[in-house]
């Protein structure tokens, strides 16, 4: 066979015209395929059902709103102090026990003073004998039998011996603890027979018939707080336990570095409360009426406002239409976005101003893959965070 017998490639045989020609075809072929499938895509999307969301909402009906103002602060007795002692020496008599209520002027502790007690009895016995002097040199002068020296030399020595036993007396008494008001002991802090130096602690004592609670607040909340006002004091070891307090006293000067104002409470039933404690304090502002009150977690907050979702009923041709896909229309609806305002927050509830009115019905779960308009379904549940939880969070 010769060369001349053999048939040339498909491609010279068609020519440029005819790779052109087929090259749109291809490309033709492959353009109507993707249309054909997006076609189907779309006649499926039509025919699919719309999914519906399952979601929790409440009923938004009119609240009373008690605005507070919320701050820390810590109990304090009526009068409280630590005892100690003004000289150093040895412990010699504890007249106390812990938990004693002692009255005021009740010695507790003395220390020993012995050394000063016998020269007290030595400058009292001596006494006698130099009042007798002064006298009988005060009876000479008055008749010019004695010389002035004389008699300004007895006068100088009970004079004298008088400061003595005051200074002795004085200094007795600085060895003994007295309770300086009625209250109860704390625990005692020595021994007997230790000896201690000046300023060493030796007992608490507390007057706890009132029990106060102190804490600050910014200069801002001055013009919304008074004497008189009521406040609501809790504590974590009693999470159940809401103590009445009243505000007593306003501190008439603002500290310039914080701009925070101390302010005194009086706490009503408080014989639970001890000295020291941290507490939460609210103070109860006038109630506001009839207010939008929701849970917080039905609002959502972002960096380009609040927003959050009501349910508005179906139409009468969706009711139909679901009506004939066998499902319940009576929790089926229709969820709209709306813009809102918070004024306040309190626990797991938000104070709103604008968006939702009274008598909307409001979202509080299922956010997941919720969007303006989509068909939802309402859930028998109570939603989570809808209502306030037990108090066991710590300070």
């Amino acid at each position: 066979m010769t060369l001349e017998n053999e048939k040339p490639p498909v491609w010279k045989r068609l020519g440029f015209g005819g790779i052109l020609l087929l090259v749109i075809l291809v490309f033709v072929g492959v353009i109507g395929f993707n249309m054909f499938i997006s076609q189907q895509k779309r006649a499926f999307a039509e025919h699919m059902p719309e999914p519906v969301n399952l979601v929790t909402a409440d009923k938004v009906v009119a609240t009373d709103w008690i605005p507070t103002i919320e701050a820390v602060g810590y109990i304090r007795p009526k009068q409280g102090t630590i005892l100690s002692s003004q000289t150093s020496g040895t412990v010699s008599k504890i007249l106390v026990k812990a938990g004693d209520q002692v009255k005021k002027g009740q010695l507790l502790v003395e220390l020993d003073s012995s050394v000063e007690k016998a020269t007290l009895k030595v400058s009292e016995a001596q006494l006698p004998a130099a009042k007798a002097n002064y006298d009988r040199f005060r009876s000479l002068i008055a008749s010019k039998s004695a010389s002035k020296a004389e008699f300004d030399a007895a006068q100088a020595t009970y004079n004298q011996l008088l400061a003595n036993i005051e200074s002795l007396k004085a200094t007795i008494q600085r060895r003994q603890i007295y309770a300086p008001f009625n209250g109860k002991a704390g625990i005692v802090k020595i021994n007997e027979g230790q000896f201690i130096a000046a300023g060493t602690e030796i007992i608490r004592v507390e007057d706890r018939s009132e029990m106060k609670v102190n804490f600050s607040l910014p200069q801002t909340d001055l013009s919304r707080v008074s004497v008189g006002q009521a406040v609501s004091v809790s504590t974590d070891t009693f999470p159940d336990k809401i103590f009445s307090a009243k505000i007593i006293a306003i501190d008439p000067a603002v500290d310039n570095t914080t701009g925070l104002v101390e302010i005194e409470a009086l706490v009503s039933d408080a014989e639970k409360l001890y000295s020291g404690m941290f507490a939460r304090v609210e103070v109860v502002l006038p109630t506001e009426k009839n207010q939008v009150v929701v849970p917080q977690i039905a609002v959502t907050y972002t960096m380009y406002g609040e927003t959050a979702y009501i349910l508005e009923p179906l139409s009468d041709e969706e009711k139909a239409k679901f009506e004939k896909q066998n499902k319940d229309v009576s929790k089926m609806y229709r969820a709209k976005q709306l813009e809102v305002k918070t004024l306040d927050r309190k626990g797991v509830y938000a104070q709103l101003s604008s968006g939702v009115k009274i008598g909307d019905t409001i979202v509080t779960g299922g956010f997941q893959k919720l969007r303006n308009n989509a068909l939802v379904e309402v859930s028998d549940k109570k939603g989570a965070g809808t209502t306030q939880p037990e108090r066991t969070s710590r300070l």
